[in-house]
């Protein structure tokens, strides 16, 4: 390119030297000079000394042209005095187009100004087409031929004439094709390939850290060779020698795979002699029995014909039930399907879940070790004291009777007018307390065989309170009164009349109050009593009918009622109907909490055992049917994972419940032992009663034959 500006620049010289020597050189009219911004230097007439090879350094000084005579040349001689070089008016115009004096900036800042930018002199530059508006356009548009390729540059905003090369190249973009004249099919060359160059593509030197070993691989080589050496990291096992099995050795047999084979139908059973015509004398019947096959129903005769004996072949008549059986073995090929069932191999002992051994559940009462031997008539009842040296029996002999538990003694009996029907000790170890039910009254008792201290303070709290202001006119329905002195003498402190007969006794954890439940009161079936208060509170106002059994909750103000079929739960403190959980049991007879709160078992007449968990839903969790005859009583161990239930068939089933904290495990019941001992009575009645020890995986039972046995 610098070799062809050089040329058009030579022929120029040259034609300028001709004109030159002849005289004649033609003076070139002056130019109107545009109008320029205001700003702008006026650019200078171009002259001869203004060209020169493009590249040549700025500053350099002013060439001057002159002529050679020898060669015909124009020779560009420097001179003292610096002239300025003008610029080609083409490449004045380019530099004009090309010229940004704002920088990189936004052009909306000068939208609204008349100028843009300024110049080195710090003059404004004023916009060109500022002055025009739409008539100046309208005409620019009617007279100017160049009005469709003319467009203007926003950051010099100077009026561009696009080309031909320019506006073909814009129709091709806007037409989705190639700009250039490429071609688009033109094979791929490909400059990197698969192939190793023998040479390589780069030819800078290798540095000096690819020669020197890395410090960190050799660390980890290192640490790698000390795994191996302690054992850490062991080699790969030796590859196992190939085995080869014969594939047609044994044939596989698939027997999940539907056999879809042809199964006969069963053939009729082959006529035997009492088909025949003349069949032996023994399958010949009677005429008592001929008689009694005619008057059997078809369904029960042995066989659909009586033998009958004839003479020849020739005498036999037509068989009249010919076309019934042919019937009939139609029917039963047409509706009956037969099909090969497959067989499921299934080990029985697979099927029984997998428990621990009882001996891992240990300890647990296993042998009988003591026997109390006092009462004349069957023991129903018995409570055990919160400490665990003492114990109170209650039998229909009319007696209490308060036992030493680790020696059989019999410390006190308390003699009543009827039969007795519940025994409860206080819970709180601060008080002797025990809560006699005798028919309709209740008796609270001060046992006396505790310490002095405890005697006193139990004499101290059963002194029944003077009614408070304003309920003194009030009507109670159980009276509270102070035991006469006769029976005070026998340990009585208060006795508490109620209206019906009293069925259960059963105290809160806080030994503070103590509900009684009497099934024949409809509407007064239930009654909670205060003893520091000596108040009396019905719970249950409506009528509820078939009351069995209340218990407290150990822990929150829940209380449980069970009916004969189902148990309500009552939130106490906000007076309303937790839940009801559904037995599925005829009559409940017992019920029992554990110590926990969140699950319960019940005992009923029907020989089940049901257990809840009141987390998980109001159907029994677990039901349980061990005994054959009905559930007398049900108890949780306090301490220990333990539960009991006693029957009627004189045994005592000991199971192991444990319940997790993880509400995500449902709990575990083991059985692991069943305790006998006792003996039925005649009216065929068992082991009545059980309780746990407060502190030893004991258990108290009371039975029908008039003893109660301690099982360690």
């Amino acid at each position: 390119e610098e070799e062809d500006d050089d040329d058009e620049e030579e022929v120029d010289l040259e034609e300028y030297e001709e004109e030159v020597r002849a005289g004649k050189q033609k003076q070139q009219p002056k130019q109107q000079p545009k109008q320029q911004p205001k700003g702008e230097k006026k650019k200078q007439p171009q002259t001869p000394t203004a060209l020169g090879r493009k590249g040549a350094s700025k500053g350099a000084g002013a060439a001057e042209a002159e002529l050679d005579a020898g060669n015909g040349k124009t020779v560009i001689t420097p001179k003292d005095q610096m002239t300025v070089e003008e610029s080609d008016p083409d490449t004045d115009e380019d530099d004009m187009h090309s010229r940004n004096t704002l920088g990189r900036i936004p052009m909306e800042w000068y939208q609204n100004e008349d100028h843009l930018g300024y110049s080195l002199d710090g003059k404004k530059i004023l916009k060109s087409g500022i002055s025009k508006d739409r008539l100046d356009r309208f005409l620019d548009k009617m007279d100017n031929e160049d009005y469709g390729r003319t467009v203007t540059d926003p950051v010099t905003q100077q009026d561009i004439k696009l080309t031909d090369e320019e506006i073909d190249l814009i129709q091709r973009i806007q037409g989705q094709q190639f700009p250039g004249d490429s071609d688009p099919y033109e094979p791929y060359i490909d400059f990197f390939t698969h192939e190793v160059s023998q040479t390589a593509l780069s030819g800078r030197p290798e540095p000096k850290s690819r020669f020197i070993p890395s410090k960190w691989e050799h660390k980890r080589v290192m640490k790698i060779v000390r795994a191996i050496r302690k054992g850490w990291i062991k080699p790969p096992a030796p590859p196992a020698a190939e085995t080869y099995h014969d594939l047609w050795e044994q044939e596989p047999q698939d027997t999940t795979q539907r056999q879809l084979d042809h199964i006969p139908a069963p053939k009729v059973a082959l006529p035997g002699h009492a088909e025949s015509y003349n069949p032996p004398e023994e399958y010949l019947p009677s005429k008592e029995e001929a008689e009694a096959w005619r008057t059997q129903h078809p369904d029960d005769r042995v066989r659909d014909f009586l033998p009958t004996k004839y003479s020849s072949l020739r005498l036999v008549p037509a068989y009249r039930s010919a076309i019934q059986e042919r019937f009939n073995r139609c029917l039963d090929l047409y509706l009956c399907p037969r099909t090969r069932k497959m067989r499921m191999n299934v080990d029985p002992e697979a099927l029984i879940p997998k428990l621990p051994r009882a001996q891992d559940l240990q300890p647990f009462p296993s042998a009988q070790s003591l026997v109390y031997m006092g009462h004349t008539s069957r023991v129903t009842c018995l409570s055990i004291d919160p400490t665990g040296q003492w114990f109170a029996s209650g039998s229909d002999d009319k007696t209490v009777r308060i036992w030493q538990l680790h020696n059989g003694r019999c410390l006190k009996v308390l003699r009543f007018d009827h039969e007795i029907s519940c025994v409860a000790w206080c819970p709180n170890a601060l008080y002797s307390v025990l809560a006699v039910a005798v028919a309709k009254t209740l008796y609270l008792v001060n046992t006396g065989v505790a310490s002095s201290s405890v005697t006193a303070a139990t004499d101290k709290l059963l002194v029944p309170p003077p009614p408070p202001a304003g309920e003194a006119d009030k009507p109670s329905p159980v009276e509270w009164r102070r035991a006469s002195e006769s029976d005070y003498a026998q340990g009585q402190r208060i006795v508490l009349q109620h209206p019906k007969a009293i069925q259960q006794v059963t105290w809160h954890s806080k030994g503070n109050y103590f509900a009684a439940v009497m099934p024949e009161g409809v509407s007064e079936a239930v009654f909670v009593h205060s003893v520091q208060r000596g108040s009396t509170q019905n719970p249950f106002s409506k009528k509820n009918r078939d009351v069995q059994r209340v218990l407290f909750h150990p822990t929150q103000p829940i209380f449980f009622v069970a009916t004969k079929t189902h148990i309500s739960v009552y939130n106490l403190q906000s007076q309303t109907l937790v839940k009801r959980l559904q037995t599925g049991c005829k009559w409940i007879s017992s019920l029992a909490v554990h110590p926990g709160g969140d699950n319960i078992i019940a005992g009923s007449f029907d020989r089940r055992l049901c257990w809840f968990d009141l987390d998980l839903s109001v159907r029994p969790y677990k039901t349980l049917r061990y005994h054959k005859l009905a559930l007398r009583q049900v108890c949780f161990h306090s301490s220990y994972p333990l539960f009991a239930s006693c029957s009627d068939d004189k045994n005592v089933h000991i199971f192991h419940g444990m319940v997790y904290s993880d509400l995500l495990q449902n709990p575990l019941i083991v059985p692991v032992k069943i305790l006998r001992g006792h003996e039925a009575d005649s009216a065929g009645l068992g082991v009545l009663d059980c309780q746990f020890h407060p502190q030893q995986p004991w258990i108290l039972t009371a039975g029908a034959d008039k003893t109660v046995r301690l099982f360690t």
